[in-house]
């Protein structure tokens, strides 16, 4: 079994977990170093290849290839250390808000999501997971929305998420129904916004170029006349986790792709200000060859 095929897989994920919750933080840190250090040398490995392209879009097309080797092991060591730390920490809220922060963009999501409905758009930016369980420990309790058909490793992922209280639903036509209900009673639904899908309904402009993204946050929004909220965890310097959030932006008229274009402005935005902390393995613009 090679890397990529390990860290997709339920085993992988079990590994992960058990190493982690008995690995001292400094020593796990450098760990996801190591590991990123020499992910990130084989150009030729998807995950590599589609971090490297991601981060030249970002860029502007502006890094060289020696600059988007060091890009893609940040990419890689960062994506290691919100994995660590999202297994590392015990159950229980003490322990999440030593390294999640409680401010008042924090309180201001759960205050948002008393008075719905309301659509969460997030992005693989930062430590959503771990910020989720801190704003799951407070009462937040969306709908989780996640990819269809998931691999052994996601399962194993939203399993924790399920344990940590939230409703999650792998998109199908009776989680869209009942997402659909719950924003209808007023309710919060969250979702993905940057994970590119493999027959996008449209092309939706990003960073300044098409990208097979998905509208459903939109198509939600849309029929329930409710606002999307973009969502992130960022690192802060400090070594803690934070929610970051946009303004909530109202939907306008029947152009999904034009109101999608809107939201991922605001996503646009997060990304640009920490590149590094976009955790995003997949290739959003599969035309693109970075050099």
């Amino acid at each position: 079994m090679d890397f990529e095929s390990l860290a997709n897989s339920r085993l992988g994920i079990g590994m992960a977990l058990s190493a982690s919750r008995a690995m001292p933080r400094a020593a796990g840190y450098a760990l996801a170093q190591r590991v990123a250090r020499r992910v990130a040398k084989d150009r030729m490995l998807p995950m590599t290849r589609a971090i490297r392209a991601n981060q030249w879009v970002v860029s502007g097309r502006t890094l060289t290839s020696a600059e988007l080797d060091q890009a893609a092991f940040q990419v890689l060591a960062n994506s290691g250390r919100f994995l660590f730390d999202l297994f590392h920490l015990p159950e229980g809220p003490d322990a999440i808000f030593r390294l999640v922060k409680r401010d008042e963009v924090f309180e201001r999501m759960l205050a948002m999501s008393a008075h719905g409905p309301l659509v969460v758009a997030g992005i693989h930016l930062g430590n959503f997971d771990l910020v989720g369980r801190a704003l799951a420990y407070s009462g937040w309790r969306p709908q989780v929305l996640s990819v269809p058909d998931p691999n052994g490793a996601y399962e194993q992922q939203n399993e924790m998420r399920r344990q940590a209280g939230f409703d999650i639903t792998p998109v199908s036509v009776s989680a869209l129904a009942k997402a659909a209900r719950r924003l209808k009673d007023g309710g919060v639904v969250v979702t993905g916004l940057d994970r590119p899908i493999p027959e996008p309904e449209a092309r939706v402009r990003f960073f300044g170029e098409p990208a097979p993204l998905p509208l459903l946050h939109v198509r939600l929004a849309m029929r329930a006349n409710a606002p999307v909220v973009v969502a992130s965890a960022p690192l802060d310097d400090d070594g803690r986790y934070r929610l970051e959030i946009s303004e909530p932006v109202p939907m306008e008229g029947d152009d999904a792709v034009a109101n999608a274009e809107r939201v991922a402005a605001e996503a646009e935005r997060m990304i640009a200000a920490r590149p590094r902390q976009w955790a995003m393995p997949h290739a959003v613009w599969p035309h693109v060859e970075a050099p």
